[in-house]
């Protein structure tokens, strides 16, 4: 994994939430509250648990505390302005690396448990954790009545390489 590569799932990572938020703030405050989730309850714990996962990893990788308060973060206008300042310092931070830093070692607590991993590991392994609750989000949003548009990474190369994409958002795609 170089640093491009690593940018570019990152920048994917950023338009894909973004494309949440844009369904989630359609939701009243009870439907963002109902239990719903058999993993983590409401959409709004389960968007917690996202960008609270992706901001550990990425202190891990800081070596520093983690700074998330879900307490905090009870609105989406709150979460969506947290969600903008991680995705900056997450950029920031891996556009600050070099090849040497990415498969440089690195100590991290999961859960309490030590661990040893090159850096750009764990910063993977953030990215890949959003996605999959993004599959469940898209699953609890629909059963809510507010589908997700497609995720797929593609759509977002298409539109960056100029190509855009044929199909209107919320349409199948294939």
């Amino acid at each position: 994994m170089n640093r491009d590569s690593l940018l570019a799932l990152y920048t994917y990572n950023a338009y894909a939430n973004n494309l949440v938020l844009e369904s989630v703030e359609l939701l009243s405050q009870e439907e963002l509250t109902r239990v719903t989730s058999p993993s983590h309850e409401s959409v709004l714990n389960l968007l917690h648990h996202l960008f609270g996962v992706e901001a550990h990893f990425l202190a891990q990788c800081q070596k520093r505390p983690t700074s998330f308060n879900p307490l905090e973060l009870q609105t989406i206008a709150a979460i969506r302005q947290y969600a903008a300042k991680l995705t900056e310092a997450e950029q920031s931070f891996i556009a600050s690396l070099d090849e040497a830093e990415l498969t440089r070692p690195i100590d991290i607590q999961l859960m309490k448990h030590p661990f040893r991993f090159p850096m750009w590991q764990p910063l993977t392994q953030a990215v890949v954790h959003s996605t999959h609750h993004r599959g469940e989000l898209s699953i609890l949003l629909s059963l809510l009545g507010y589908p997700l548009p497609t995720l797929d990474i593609i759509v977002k190369f298409a539109e960056e390489s100029g190509q855009g994409w044929p199909w209107e958002k919320g349409t199948a795609r294939q």
